[in-house]
């Protein structure tokens, strides 16, 4: 007969508090030039991180770190828009473009529609911070649109 015992290890840790913001608006609303998009409600908000206020474009970011932006909307010509239409969007964090996500749509009629999508991660290293996604393009209409930031971690040093 064996006889042995295994050893328990240390206890773990639960991780770390989850940060996540997710902030939507389903009606549509009218767009023109360089104009950032508002958001009307959140969807989800955990932690205190990242925030966002009812009918506001602006999301702001109180904790530097590494951050993941998922964002996703429907785009259209507004009334009088004329063609061909160019319509983007792109997030910008304190006044300036992050790179590495855009998107952008070429109209050629008034009845099209598109949906237009990117995500990237960034980091903020100064706190606190304003992320906007700013739209491009004259005479547009966006609609059900959804922006969920969530907190990866601290900067690898």
């Amino acid at each position: 007969m064996l006889d042995f015992t295994i050893p328990q290890g240390a206890a773990g840790t639960s991780g770390a508090p989850v940060e996540l913001l997710s902030a939507y608006s389903t009606q549509p609303q009218a767009g023109t030039g360089s104009t950032p998009l508002e958001f009307d409600r959140n969807a989800l908000s955990y932690g205190t991180d990242i925030a966002h206020a009812d009918n506001s474009t602006d999301i702001t970011i109180s904790q530097p770190g590494v951050y993941s932006l998922a964002f996703s909307g429907s785009f259209a010509p507004g009334s009088g828009a004329s063609f061909p239409l160019n319509v983007g969007t792109a997030p910008q964090l304190n006044g300036t473009e992050i790179a590495g996500a855009a998107s952008q749509n070429t109209f050629t009629d008034a009845n099209d529609v598109a949906s237009q999508s990117f995500s990237v991660p960034f980091t903020v290293t100064t706190a606190p911070a304003t992320l906007q996604i700013v739209s491009t393009g004259d005479s547009f209409v966006y609609s059900n649109i959804l922006a969920t930031v969530s907190r990866l971690g601290d900067i690898p040093s």
